[in-house]
């Protein structure tokens, strides 16, 4: 199972977020709790505020839009310049495309997300290489370094696949690398890693519970996780404890919201509005009326020269010399409240989880994490039922810098909880009361089959020890099949499937097992092959076992399901 052997002398961690990415990294010789974490903290074309990360921002030309022609602050500075709308394409947002619930369509320079995101961690990847190379790490050949991704835990199988896809296409890792060479946790999990370091600091001790909450740009992550040793102990350990959820609720949202009131205030010249002047005020509410926003204080907004202020849908008495007010009841109203409703609403879902409701600590990180109004709006809801609410110094950070411990030691989490049933299209024992007869088989030694039954595996709600291995003995015919395949499915539903297309019931992978040659086998023989399956880690691995002394690595075809579609 996975190990922070010798062969990793690096553990570099990527946050490829909805709005802003982070690196951080560290050494293994140092593996112990107080290993020293460093931030990639210079970014191409950022100069003035010190913010550790980079905008998740790419650009393409209209002429050629499968070429990036710049990334992160150079994306939005070269936006800026006369014409650049004319000329260019820009993608934000883009990691959203991966949830499939949100429904994103096509993006604007008409490529799939895999090639969007594969582009962005290449020329990321590529920065934070070059800046890491230039210290100790210089010392070490950069095919001893390993790679940890993070991931909503919300996602998919299929999201995460794509996520490991497009880090094989943008030369974090190749295709032959070992595959514990790039690991994946969700953003929730590395957080808790980040938090876990503080239990001394907030008292939290053997058997005490701490519900993450990762608010970042585009998604809102929750999980709950309990400490497994005692506050003295080095590198504790920690058991999830609840199904950890998640939605699109962060604070891209807030953005949405806000861009609406600026439409609804500007009027009809919205629509004559040069695109700088709108991107002028998101920018004013992105960098200081959003972190800054406690519910209380009005906020205010310097218009810029081309919007002509007699057209304001606003009463005079909001407006002053090239500035306007917005009342902060307006700001909760029509901007804060709606996302932050949904986020409290996922709080409760997740506490409610708790069987006995006792709960330690709420950590409030990400970048949304640090909002005041949030942290304010989580305290009044959670105050009296939860010993400490906690934004940690850093907060931003947290995801980034928890996924370089998990690098240095993956086995700190020792079981996950399962979000989802699954099985596999399995033939089993025909039940004439039960089973239509349109499914009944007569195999060829007589027995009776019902072909459409669903096999599980892993119920939702399982707990599940990371090196847990699931294993089913399979049958196949010698000779008549080159390989057999599977279909491994998955339900969110509460209830355990009979059939593999009952309603609620979705394909996740098609996996092909090559059927190797057996000497002294006749063709037709009935043989067995054992499938073991590890839900454990952040993904989904599986293998085949012909008892020939060979491992077949099974290959998840993550590209062969219907993804979800309602």
């Amino acid at each position: 199972m996975l190990a922070a052997t010798d062969k990793y002398k690096v553990v570099i961690s990527y946050d490829f977020g909805t709005t802003f990415s982070g690196a951080s990294y560290a050494f293994t010789h140092n593996q112990n709790s107080n290993a020293e974490v460093f931030d990639v903290q210079k970014w191409p074309h950022k100069g003035g505020n010190f913010y550790p990360k980079t905008p998740t921002l790419s650009v393409y030309k209209i002429s050629d839009p499968k070429t990036l022609v710049d990334w992160g602050h150079g994306a939005k500075k070269m936006m800026l310049k006369p014409q650049a709308a004319k000329e260019n394409i820009i993608l934000s947002n883009f990691k959203l495309n991966l949830d499939e619930s949100l429904h994103k369509g096509i993006a604007a320079n008409h490529r799939s997300p895999v090639n969007n995101i594969a582009d962005y961690l290449r020329v990321l990847h590529e920065y934070v290489l070059e800046d890491v190379t230039r210290g100790f790490a210089k010392n070490y050949d950069p095919s001893s370094f390993r790679y940890c991704l993070t991931v909503p835990a919300m996602w998919s199988d299929l999201a995460k696949s794509t996520m490991r896809r497009a880090a094989i296409l943008a030369g974090l890792v190749s295709q032959d690398d070992p595959q514990d060479r790039l690991i994946l946790i969700s953003e929730p999990e590395a957080a808790a890693l980040y938090c876990e370091k503080m239990c001394e600091q907030v008292n939290l001790n053997k058997g005490d519970r701490m519900m993450i909450c990762d608010a970042g740009g585009g998604t809102v992550d929750l999980i709950v996780f309990e400490v497994l040793d005692d506050r003295l102990e080095s590198n504790k350990r920690l058991k999830e404890v609840t199904k950890g959820i998640g939605e699109s609720c962060g604070s891209v949202f807030l953005d949405h919201n806000f861009r609406t009131l600026m439409e609804e205030k500007l009027g009809d010249q919205v629509k004559r509005l040069p695109a700088a002047a709108m991107n002028n005020l998101m920018d004013q509410f992105v960098d200081n009326i959003k972190p800054e926003f406690d519910g209380l204080d009005d906020q205010y907004l310097n218009i810029p020269v081309s919007v002509n202020l007699a057209e304001l849908n606003i009463d005079t008495d909001c407006l002053d010399e090239g500035t306007m007010a917005l009342r902060a009841d307006e700001l909760k109203e029509k901007v804060f409240e709606p996302v932050i409703k949904r986020v409290i609403a996922l709080l409760e879902k997740q506490y409610n989880e708790v069987h006995d409701k006792n709960l330690s600590c709420i950590f409030l990180v990400g970048g949304f994490g640090s909002s005041n109004y949030l942290f304010q709006r989580v305290h009044e809801v959670f105050d009296s039922r939860v010993k400490q609410i906690l934004c940690p110094p850093r907060a931003a950070m947290a995801v980034v810098r928890g996924a370089v411990y998990f690098g240095l030691n993956p086995r700190v989490i020792t079981s996950r909880v399962s979000r989802r049933t699954y099985g596999i299209n399995a033939g089993l024992p025909f039940d004439e009361r039960l089973d239509p007869a349109s499914s009944r088989v007569v195999r060829p030694d007589g027995s009776i089959r019902c072909t459409s039954r669903f096999l599980v595996f892993v119920k939702k709600g399982d707990e599940i020890p990371i090196d847990h291995c699931i294993r089913e003995r399979m049958f196949v015919y010698y000779g008549t099949i080159k390989a057999t395949d599977l279909m491994l499915y998955s339900t969110d539903g509460d209830n355990e499937p009979r059939y593999f297309d009952e309603e609620g019931v979705h394909q996740v992978a098609a996996i092909s097992v090559p059927i190797p040659s057996i000497p002294n086998v006749a063709t037709g023989e009935r043989i067995a092959y054992t499938v073991r399956m590890f839900f454990g880690l952040t993904e989904v691995r599986m293998e085949a076992d012909f008892g020939t002394g060979v491992i077949h690595k099974i290959h998840c075809n993550f590209d062969a399901v219907n993804k979800y579609d309602e």
